[in-house]
């Protein structure tokens, strides 16, 4: 294989594990890195091979080894994968997944700090990385921005195990005669070369949490040892004061992550977590509640969606004063539904809420339904139903067939959807949890619905809870179902 003054620098277009090397991609301090093409199967990957000057120094070969090793135990959607290592010669590579997106580390050189949200949404998936390494008992030792490598979607994952240690169980990795690391992140009992668990980790991730929302490092000096002593000593500066429009929340955290004393940080990486989570809630812009102006008119050629509901069914129609919070509720769960037209002289204005009480086709049990007007005409108006109970309560004992049926199957949003949960799982068995959730709603909000599928005797509850769908036997009933359906289709 060619090699160029003892360096990997020219080992484009060979062959390295089943992996044709493509180009140099990155350099680092112990080896380079290539993208690559695995032959077999096809995909991109990425190749790290050891430089030459340490191809013969045993520790660097069994740092190069333990990357491999430590990053093949971990299985995780936060940290890269290996796929495969070896020897070829005297040349050692790593073969593992290729991260089309660069690192933290260029993101921010490319386009400076981070916003407080963003870094935020980086740490927590760091911090789920590093979980899944500390319940395999392993500590990164080498966590930095230039570590954490980026998908082109934002998925971040977890890069370079060469620093980390395995310990056993409730063990800690101390390293008494050599300090490793990088200096800029590196936890004060690292730099002092005292026992390391998790939160060494944690204090790391902190510090480039530091650098992601300020934009430098906490601690700079003219030498590597003038960096650990400040690690080791120096007070940690508090990003709030630097920049004053981070959040105070989200500075008190990562002051907490670097902390001197590892008693006073998240003690491992699920306390972080919920601790992220948290900050996260607290960032994150809560929407304000649709408006009217949200609500746009339904076009005219969508009204076909709209039944009659004719005048000689309707005993009362009346407006409903709504509360801003009850109109924000009825507007939200409305979506692209259809409903009923009901034809009059004067219709009300459109985003109206309005009581209406009918009856039944076919039938004489009176039904109140609350709804919005989605659309108006000269003559006519759209209603969109969001709740509908019988008036006269004449009992679930009562059965409904045929086009009373379906007027009453598919009175609102929800028993449209329902109806072709039932239409489609007929003979399935399945929880009101599930069913609600096939809904979109809570499994309050659907009992209601369910209740007239009972009575169209297309929902049987069985003694231990669970709902079985039907198809009904009567016929005309089945007639109808299958007519609406072929109008208004399946979701």
């Amino acid at each position: 294989m060619a090699d160029d003054d003892g360096d990997r620098d020219k080992l484009n277009g060979e062959v390295l594990g089943g992996c044709k090397l493509l180009k140099r991609i990155n350099k680092g301090a112990m080896g380079v890195v290539y993208l690559a093409e695995q032959i077999d199967l096809k995909r991109r990957a990425a190749v790290k091979v050891l430089d030459s000057r340490f191809s013969s120094d045993k520790s660097y070969i069994e740092r190069f080894e333990m990357e491999a090793r430590a990053a093949a135990r971990l299985s995780h959607p936060n940290i890269v994968r290996i796929y495969d290592s070896g020897q070829f010669g005297d040349i050692h590579y790593i073969v593992y997944e290729y991260i089309d997106g660069g690192t933290v580390q260029r993101l921010i050189k490319k386009r400076g700090a981070l916003q407080p949200e963003e870094s935020v949404e980086y740490a927590i998936q760091a911090a789920n990385g590093l979980a899944a390494a500390a319940q395999a008992n392993i500590i990164h030792r080498d966590i930095k921005p230039d570590n954490l490598m980026l998908t082109r979607e934002g998925v971040l994952k977890i890069a370079d195990f060469g620093l980390a240690k395995t310990m056993a169980p409730g063990q800690t990795a101390a390293d008494p005669d050599l300090i490793l690391g990088t200096p800029f992140y590196m936890s004060p009992e690292q730099a002092k070369g005292t026992p390391l668990d998790s939160r060494s980790d944690i204090y790391s991730l902190g510090v480039s949490m530091y650098y992601m929302i300020v934009g430098k490092v906490p601690f700079e000096a003219d030498s590597v040892i003038g960096v650990l002593l400040k690690q080791i000593s120096a007070d940690r500066p508090d990003p709030c004061a630097v920049k004053p429009d981070i959040p105070s929340v989200l500075g008190s955290l990562i002051m907490r992550m670097m902390d001197k004393d590892p008693a006073n940080r998240p003690q491992n990486p699920e306390e972080l977590l919920r601790e992220l989570e948290t900050v996260r809630q607290i960032l994150r812009p809560t929407p304000p509640p649709p408006s009217l102006a949200e609500i746009s008119e339904v076009p005219e050629g969508e009204r076909q969606n709209f039944r009659p509901l004719p005048a000689s069914r309707i005993n009362r129609l009346t407006r409903v004063e709504a509360s801003t919070d009850v109109l924000t509720r009825i507007i939200t769960s409305i979506h692209d539904d259809g409903g009923v037209r009901i034809d009059s002289d004067n219709p009300f204005p459109l985003n109206t809420v309005v009581e209406a009480r009918f009856r039944d086709e076919g039938g004489d049990e009176e039904f109140s339904g609350l709804g919005l007007v989605r659309w108006t005409t000269d003559k006519a108006m759209g209603v969109t139903f969001v709740k509908v109970q019988p008036v006269n309560k004449k009992g679930d004992s009562l059965r409904l067939s045929g086009p009373m049926a379906i007027g009453a199957l598919t009175s609102t949003p929800i028993h449209q959807r329902l109806l072709r949960l039932v239409y489609a799982n007929a003979g399935q068995v399945m929880t009101i949890g599930r069913i609600a959730g096939s809904l979109g709603v809570g499994a309050k909000m659907a009992e209601e619905p369910l209740r007239i599928f009972e009575r169209a005797s297309m929902i049987k509850r069985h003694p231990d809870g669970r709902l079985e769908m039907l198809w009904p036997k009567d016929e005309s009933l089945q007639r109808e179902i299958v007519v609406w359906i072929e109008q208004h289709g399946m979701p």
